[in-house]
């Protein structure tokens, strides 16, 4: 009896310090978790980010084409006033590289006398001639890659114009490199085209995520949050509560069956030594298992002989 207590207490240790350890490690699990998960927050912050840059930008060069002396200077296609028009832009448009003035009979790339000027850049203005079109990045890599901005300069309802801003897009990788980023990899693209980065890439494979969109532009970010690691983590935290559960519930389990078969076993030879006992037989060996029971046995046995002699004396 003494060996299944300590075996059954054994269990209860043991049972606490899994149920201890496996507290521990949910913890460190919920709360790598929980950095993986912020992975997809963060990028939709980004992405907001990106959008509001991209918007002020869009804003500023807004005014810029509505400006009357900007309307005057390309309605009247003067050389001189379109300098002084380039020249006042260029002074205050942040980041700007280039402003260029494209008027209708430009917009067909195969007839364009605009120098300066790649496809990319023409086939925006062309597009802007009839619907302004999103900011994005236009250029070959170096010095030529810009973020450009086109708008329609109007008058009288009729488009006589269009400015194209070349701006410099250091500002995309200035908001990815100040994000805070524990456990992850964001990635901003346009089309098949990568801007900018920031975070550990774990898998060299493609990022399968959905991609968040940034608004007002043609940019998409995708994230990685580091999913694969959560197959082993959740195998973990399946491991942590199943096997205590497993081995306390089997300690039991084993413990309640050979406790049963301890009484069932003591209980029989309890039987025919209480029957030795009343029919006055001698009493034998009962190979009991529990002491309590060899006990009980021994107790009984006095209990008869104090009676038997209380008869005889009366």
């Amino acid at each position: 009896m003494e060996r299944l207590v300590a075996t059954l207490a054994l269990i209860c240790v043991l049972m606490v310090i899994f149920a201890g350890s496996g507290a521990f490690i949910l913890s460190n699990i919920f709360i790598s978790q929980s950095k993986v998960d912020a992975v997809s927050a963060t990028t939709k912050g980004v992405a907001i980010t990106l959008s509001e840059q991209v918007s002020l930008l869009d804003s500023i060069l807004d005014k810029m084409a509505q400006d009357p002396e900007i309307i005057n200077a390309v309605a009247q296609n003067n050389p001189k006033l379109l300098a002084n028009a380039e020249k006042r832009l260029s002074e205050h448009f942040p980041g700007i590289l280039s402003i260029k003035f494209v008027l209708p009979e430009a917009r067909d790339p195969s007839k364009s006398t605009t120098t300066g000027m790649s496809f990319a850049d023409l086939d925006i203005v062309r597009k802007t001639f009839e619907k302004n079109q999103p900011t994005a990045v236009q250029g070959d890599m170096g010095a030529d890659r810009h973020l450009a901005i086109a708008r329609k300069i109007m008058q009288n309802n009729a488009v006589v114009g269009v400015v194209l801003a070349g701006v410099s897009f250091d500002f995309i990788g200035r908001i990815l490199s100040a994000t805070p980023i524990e456990k992850g990899y964001i990635e901003l693209r346009q089309d098949k085209l990568v801007l900018a980065s920031t975070g550990e890439k774990v898998d060299a494979e493609d990022l399968d995520n959905d991609p968040v969109k940034v608004p007002n532009t043609e940019w998409e970010l995708y994230y990685d949050n580091s999913s694969s690691s959560g197959v082993i983590e959740f195998s973990l935290m399946f491991a942590v509560v199943l096997i205590p559960a497993l081995v306390v519930t089997l300690g039991f389990v084993m413990g309640y069956r050979k406790l049963s078969d301890l009484f069932v076993q003591d209980m029989s030879w309890l039987t025919k030594a209480f029957k030795d006992i009343l029919t006055e037989k001698p009493l034998g060996d009962y190979p009991v298992k529990l002491g309590e029971t060899r006990s009980l046995i021994s107790t009984l046995a006095q209990f008869k002989r104090v009676v038997n002699d209380k008869w005889f004396e009366m």
